[in-house]
């Protein structure tokens, strides 16, 4: 039987089916199989009386019942449709906003200002059993206030670990102010880490943690962290550590002082953006990451779960830090950038030598048709400042003006000539008695042919192609006025950056690509090799050959071989990288690398993912240095991640070397749903690159 009724004063239209239904002026009562369902309103019950003059509804018997505001499973219940008020025994009502559930004796909610409880239990978990929750007496909750406990158990699963008489928390229905869980960890030489964050929620977008630390053989370290969403697209941190250290004056244990400093400090700044990112790190000491390093921690909740390599602020054998900072922006054809590069030697107690690049500004024209003509032009302009504390400051001038004519002709080749110029000045205000001159510049000239085919297999095994890309090239560099070998007396260009080292060049450059594809015109494998020959040298030049593997999602493979000989040897292996991992969909993951250099590297990484079952997982990485016969590195770490808890017990073991002794650490991260969490910023990316490169 269905019913249609009014209320009476929302005038919201409320239908009834149930079995039996009777009515007696505004009362209707409803038995067998009821179901109430209304505007944002749906609810079901063995029994139902329903009042349309007061919209009191009162049910009974494995009542459900979803509003607007969440949704109810309890014995009996009492709801009103006007005012939202809500009584529910022996159930659980869980809020759609603020992942809040409650379950228990006795819930009584009134309006969406105030939530009363008796005999219940508090979680933002959705799991059975809750992995983390707080049984509570008497509770109650002025939503957007503080809440109140009475005799509050903290609970992790089924297993009891702590009992509070009396709690007072936040209340609110979004991130909010408060103490994080406490930060732990052991380390070889700074002793016993307590660390005890402050949270505070400035707005919905920013917030900032306070963490004061206690280091039992350094001192008190205090550190504090700001993070900010302005939109979708850009959103950065802001990370200071400081410490007085009580080690401060002592001999230290290796590195580049021979004192430890009394004060030390970090600062560290990321932003990703479309237009604007920057990525700044400063220390206050060039022993700062062989000493203790840094304590800026990764958020489990939020961490990839694949292996990561090991981070810049993580290696205690960094050389130097890189701040970066760059706007790029694009319209009318031209795309801009302006850039600043600022370096801190860490081999080093003095960065006065060292070449900053600030600011460096450049504007791009892109490769486009030249009206009424066949041809095409590209051209580039920039500047960058280039200096040191303690001897130089010049600016480096380029440009660039390229014109092709690439021509396609029957069935698959494409012909492309190119003629390019090339300028490129340096200018002192101070040469700090290194060069004779104040001003430099020369004028260069290239020219050369592309002749490049693509060529398809038929389709085999159902959807795969095979397709060939062969390609041969000629390149001609000069400079106007000769003197163009950089090892010539009387080729005196500054060379202050990598890439300034220009010679004149006539070489063919041979390079065959081989692509396995499917049908979307993904690679699911690729081999490439290439080589030149220098018409000058009467020689060819190294082989470089690359590999790429992903015949499915869960294997990746690549490698990438450097071949040399000397004078009329053969050729043999000078350097190569290899890397591999096999994943599944659990998330287990194994990930090896090697990279090879004849001169000075053999280096082994290594890593292994576990996902040992319901939420607990264990790993291992490691950095093997064949030439010292050591792992110079080894991180082992077991942890629990569920949708609301994760717990990440982790164990650095690092090897001494000439400037650092051997160090351990040990350490505890703790994380809780909702305790501080907004996003985790990357890594900046630059984009930056230098322009002066070999062309």
């Amino acid at each position: 039987m269905i019913v249609l009724v009014h209320g009476s004063v929302s005038g919201a239209m409320l239908n009834l089916e149930a079995d039996m239904l009777q009515r007696e002026g505004s009362r209707i009562e409803a038995s067998g199989n009821v179901v109430v369902t209304g505007e944002d309103l749906t609810l079901r019950a063995d029994y139902i009386v329903y009042d349309s003059d007061t919209d009191d509804i009162w049910a009974a018997g494995e009542c459900s019942l979803t509003d607007a505001r969440g949704e109810v499973r309890a014995a009996s219940l009492s709801y009103n449709a006007r005012r939202g008020d809500l009584h529910i025994q022996d159930g659980s009502f869980t809020a759609y906003e603020g992942s809040m559930k409650l379950s228990g004796e006795s819930i009584s909610r009134y309006g969406q200002e105030y939530i009363r409880a008796r005999s219940v239990e508090y979680t933002p978990c959705l799991g059975t059993p809750p992995d983390w929750s707080l049984k509570v007496e008497e509770l109650d909750i002025p939503v957007g206030g503080y809440g109140q406990g009475r005799d509050v158990r903290f609970m992790v699963r089924r297993c009891p670990l702590l009992r509070i008489p009396w709690l007072l928390f936040p209340a609110k229905l979004y991130r909010h102010s408060g103490l994080l869980f406490p930060e732990m960890s052991h380390g070889s030489d700074y002793g016993y880490r307590v660390g005890l964050p402050v949270y505070v929620a400035v707005s919905r977008s920013v917030d900032a943690t306070i963490t004061p630390t206690w280091l039992t053989d350094r001192g008190l370290l205090a550190k504090g962290e700001f993070r900010y969403c302005i939109d979708h697209d850009r959103s950065g941190l802001v990370y200071v550590e400081a410490l007085h250290d009580r080690q401060g004056g002592d001999v230290g244990n290796g590195g580049v002082e021979e004192t430890t400093p009394e004060r030390r400090w970090f600062f560290n700044a990321r932003q990703m953006g479309e237009n604007l990112n920057w990525d700044i790190n400063m220390a206050s000491t060039p022993d700062y990451f062989r000493d203790i390093g840094v304590f800026l921690n990764e958020n489990p909740l939020q961490a990839d779960r694949s292996f990561r390599d090991l981070s810049l602020l993580d290696d205690s054998r960094v050389e130097s830090l890189v701040s970066r900072i760059q706007w790029v922006d694009s319209r009318w054809g031209l795309s801009y950038a302006l850039s600043g590069r600022f370096t801190q030697d860490l081999t080093t107690d003095d960065n006065g030598q060292t070449i900053q690049q600030l600011p460096r500004f450049t504007v791009r024209l892109r490769q486009r048709p030249i009206p009424l003509t066949p041809l095409k032009a590209s051209a580039e302009i920039g500047t960058v400042r280039v200096a040191t504390q303690d001897s130089i400051d010049a600016f480096k001038n380029r440009a660039f003006v390229e014109l092709s004519l690439p021509w396609s002709f029957s069935p698959y080749f494409t012909f492309r000539p190119y003629v390019k110029e090339y300028y490129r000045d340096t200018r002192f205000s101070e040469t700090g008695g290194q060069y004779a001159e104040s001003s430099y510049a020369e004028h260069w000239l290239a020219r050369g042919a592309t002749l490049s085919t693509t060529l398809y297999s038929s389709r085999f095994s159902g959807t795969l192609e095979h397709q060939i890309v062969p390609e041969v090239s000629l390149a001609y560099r000069s400079r106007y006025g000769g003197n163009d070998a950089h090892a010539d007396a009387q080729d005196i260009f500054p060379e202050i950056l990598p890439g300034d080292e220009w010679d004149k060049v006539f070489d063919t450059e041979l390079n065959l690509g081989n692509y396995i594809r499917d049908a979307s015109g993904m690679s699911l494998a690729d081999l490439t090799i290439g080589s030149a020959y220098s018409h000058r040298e009467d020689e060819w030049r190294e082989i470089v050959l690359e590999m790429n593997l992903r015949p499915a999602p869960c294997f990746a493979a690549s490698h990438r071989n450097v071949l040399d000989r000397e004078h009329t040897g053969p050729y043999t292996t000078v350097e190569h990288t290899s890397k591999m991992s096999l994943s599944d969909g659990r998330g287990d993951m194994i990930s090896l690398g090697y990279e090879y250099n004849r001169l000075d590297t053999k280096l082994l990484t290594a890593g292994l993912l576990l996902e040992l079952g319901k939420g607990f997982s264990a790993g291992y990485e490691a950095r093997y240095d064949h030439l010292e016969h050591d792992f110079t590195v080894q991180i082992q770490e077991i942890g629990y991640t569920s949708q609301c808890w994760a717990v990440e017990i982790r164990r650095k073991a690092e090897a001494s070397d000439e400037d650092t002794t051997s160090k351990t650490t040990w350490s505890v991260n703790v994380r809780l749903l909702g305790m501080g969490d907004i996003f985790q910023p990357g890594t900046a990316s630059s984009g930056d690159r230098n322009d002066d490169t070999n062309p």
